[in-house]
């Protein structure tokens, strides 16, 4: 009993420490940093009524929800990395999961809006 307590005690501090890549929800200067040495796409996958009430400049639009994340993804470089954000990481954790199930190797997700807005990426 008391083995059975500590190995669910281990795999769930696991999960809470588990970082991949700069997902995680990274913020800011690691972000910033990374897309320094890792240019790629920055993908807004927030509705269309979301991306109109602001987002990156330097953002596409490609909403999660309505499917058209999926047939514009077909189209996209699988070798270029991708930085992928919505309201506030779920939907872009879906997208991650979504392009990453599909061979693409450098997918990160950023979290929400506030975590991407005020970013300078070049």
């Amino acid at each position: 009993m008391k083995q059975n307590f500590f190995l669910i005690l281990m795999l769930f501090l696991g999960l809470f420490s588990c970082k991949n890549e700069i997902s995680g929800q990274a913020k800011g200067k690691d972000i910033e940093t990374q897309f320094k040495k890792d240019s790629g796409i920055l993908v807004d996958v927030r509705t269309l009524d979301e991306w109109n009430e602001g987002h990156h400049k330097k953002a596409i639009h490609s909403d999660w929800n309505s499917g058209e994340f999926k047939e514009q993804s077909k189209n996209w470089d699988p070798s270029k990395a991708y930085y992928l954000h919505c309201a506030a990481g779920v939907r872009a954790g879906k997208a991650a999961d979504y392009l990453k199930s599909k061979g693409f190797k450098k997918v990160y997700n950023l979290g929400g809006y506030d975590d991407v807005k005020n970013l300078k990426l070049e």
